[in-house]
């Protein structure tokens, strides 16, 4: 048995599961919701609904991605079918790249068919759309969630303990998502003595490690498909350092998906069943 049987079986799994069609619901929902609010605001134009679709998958997309993974290995360790899986003829770096990829195309199904309907929507209620921008913005929102289940997996092979993963999942949801830019803000206060001007400037490494959120380097490169200074205006303020670059923000979210599962397959091949 190879990685492919075992991403095939991922995707049997989670096609029989009702979760996957909440998902589905959800977003689809989602889709109704946003057309909704263009519909009543039709004043605005395509980048104004946009930004209602990126303020939503900014803070949704995460969410789903964790659901997804965070229980992936973990739950199977627990029930002993982990054990009997790596019996048969195939590798633990299988097993982790079989699950990463069945898991990784039940989450871009949901979200590719919920901005597709978006699309269908701002192409009915607006003249102008930038179509390509929009087009990288679904492969974004795509980049954008891989980094988080990668991140819930690799939790999951890191631990014996579903508890622990779930609380490790959704901690790290609150500390990238909602605390990191803040945190930072602190550390550098801290380091300056509580000195509040240099906020106002702070130094190049503080804005890169603000980047480093998954939360920052989405907001990062929306912003610049988009022309939205205002959405990450720390970074694309005029003198802001190259550090802070849309195609840094990329490389990062890259590395959010590659970092985790390799630290997590580190601990995970390292331990005892």
């Amino acid at each position: 048995m190879s990685w492919q049987a075992v991403a095939q079986k991922d995707i049997r799994d989670s096609i029989r599961s009702r979760g996957l069609w909440v998902l589905l619901g959800f977003f689809a929902f989602l889709v109704l919701l946003f057309a909704y609010v263009g519909w009543v605001d039709d004043g605005g134009d395509a980048t104004a609904f946009i930004r209602l679709t990126m303020e939503g998958f900014a803070l949704i997309v995460p969410l789903v991605a964790i659901v997804l993974g965070y229980k992936s290995v973990v739950l199977e360790r627990q029930s002993g079918t982990l054990a009997l899986t790596l019996s048969l003829p195939h590798s633990r770096a299988e097993l982790v790249l079989g699950k990463f990829v069945g898991r990784a195309l039940v989450f871009c199904v949901p979200v590719v068919v919920a901005m597709g309907g978006m699309l269908a929507v701002i192409l009915a209620l607006y003249e102008t759309v930038p179509l390509f921008e929009y087009l990288l913005f679904i492969v974004l929102n795509v980049l954008y969630g891989l980094a988080f289940l990668a991140l819930a997996i690799a939790l999951s092979m890191s631990t014996t303990s579903s508890r622990r993963a779930t609380a490790g999942a959704f901690g790290a949801y609150v500390l990238l998502v909602m605390l990191w830019s803040d945190l930072v803000d602190v550390l550098v206060l801290i380091l300056w003595r509580f000195d509040g001007t240099v906020l106002a400037n702070v130094p190049d490494w503080a804005l890169l490690l603000q980047l480093a959120s998954p939360f920052e380097s989405y907001s990062r490169v929306t912003a610049a498909l988009f022309d939205m200074p205002d959405v990450a205006s720390v970074y694309v303020v005029e003198g802001a350092p190259w550090v802070v670059d849309s195609w840094v923000a990329v490389i990062l979210l890259l590395a959010w998906v590659a970092g985790p599962l390799a630290l997590g397959y580190s601990r995970f091949k390292a331990s005892d069943l």
